[in-house]
């Protein structure tokens, strides 16, 4: 049932996309991009390799460029002028299929990325619970034998990938609590832990976080800075300008299973504005439909009433 919802799901958008592109409107938006002194965060969570490495592809072929973490906050903190069409790229969660998808090509291009880590859950069992919500563990299963079933990077893997020069290690919080909301000592706990055990495993100096789910209030800023960090990343979809505060920096998402029309899209910031009102209009239905069924509803409980 998935996979055909996936089908689905991927032919529309994917038809969309492709009308979209054809409209020029991916052409202009890329030129704006390319002319001016912007940064476009692209962030993925799970990729399959094809899409990532067309992704690639794709921004090197026109005319984008790839920049570290460490020159974004070179742009964001020293005023330093963004290179023509830049790039930052990086990673949430940290699925152990980064080890086969993503890792391949950053390293082959030598293409710099950040990786967003939630340091509990990968020196756990591994698994992320919004993937889990309705499993229930045998209680006679040990924890040994459902990391068969991890769905998070190892610490060791960890260790390994810390040896590539141009991945940076990003915080996730301990086990990836949405922060808005957290009290005080639970949000110094997360922001500060998180930080403390990725730098012990790989002895790299940890600097940027990413808000699980993109959710914040704003009162980790003053816990951020006081841990050291430069920046933390949201998941709003708009382009990074010099005057972006570093702790809400922007970032476009792009799907794990999309199609490659429809990461362009995402990708040139153009897909939101197309495909918003088409989903207003899908929830406008729907409502409408549920108006008719209850008073279609309440017409035939009140006609099998008998009369008085």
């Amino acid at each position: 049932m998935h996979a055909l919802y996936t089908t689905l799901r991927n032919l529309f958008c994917g038809s969309l996309a492709m009308a979209v592109i054809a409209s020029g409107r991916v052409g202009r938006a890329k030129r704006r991009t390319l002319s001016s002194n912007v940064v476009t965060a692209i962030y993925f969570h799970n990729p399959n390799k094809r899409l990532f490495a067309k992704c690639m592809k794709w921004l090197t072929g026109n005319g984008y460029t790839f920049i570290s973490a460490d020159e974004l906050m070179n742009i964001l903190h020293r005023g330093e002028q963004p290179p023509k069409g830049a790039v930052w790229l990086s990673c949430d969660d940290g699925f152990k299929r980064f080890l086969t998808t993503v890792l391949p090509v950053i390293s082959e291009r030598t293409i710099p990325i950040t990786i967003f880590l939630p340091s509990g859950i990968i020196a756990g069992d591994g698994l992320f619970p919004w993937l889990h919500v309705n499993r229930c563990w045998d209680e006679k299963q040990t924890a040994k034998s459902r990391n068969g079933l991890r769905d998070s990077i190892t610490v060791d893997d960890l260790k390994m990938i810390s040896m590539y020069s141009q991945v940076t290690i990003g915080s996730h919080t301990v086990r990836h609590a949405i922060t808005a909301g957290l009290s005080h000592d639970k949000l110094r706990f997360d922001i500060t832990e998180c930080k403390r055990d990725l730098e012990s495993w790989t002895g790299r100096t940890v600097t940027c976080f990413a808000y699980p789910e993109g959710r914040f209030d704003g009162a980790e800023r003053y816990v951020l800075k006081e841990a050291g960090y430069q920046l933390a990343a949201t998941t709003q979809p708009t382009f990074i300008a010099l005057e972006t505060d570093p702790y809400t920096v922007p970032r476009f998402n792009v799907g794990d299973e999309i199609w490659l029309p429809e990461a362009i899209c995402n990708m040139t910031g153009v897909w939101r504005s197309a495909i918003d009102p088409v989903q207003h209009l899908s929830q406008s239905v729907s409502r409408l439909l549920s108006l008719v069924r209850d008073f279609a509803s309440t017409r035939d409980i009140n006609s099998s009433r008998p009369a008085l």
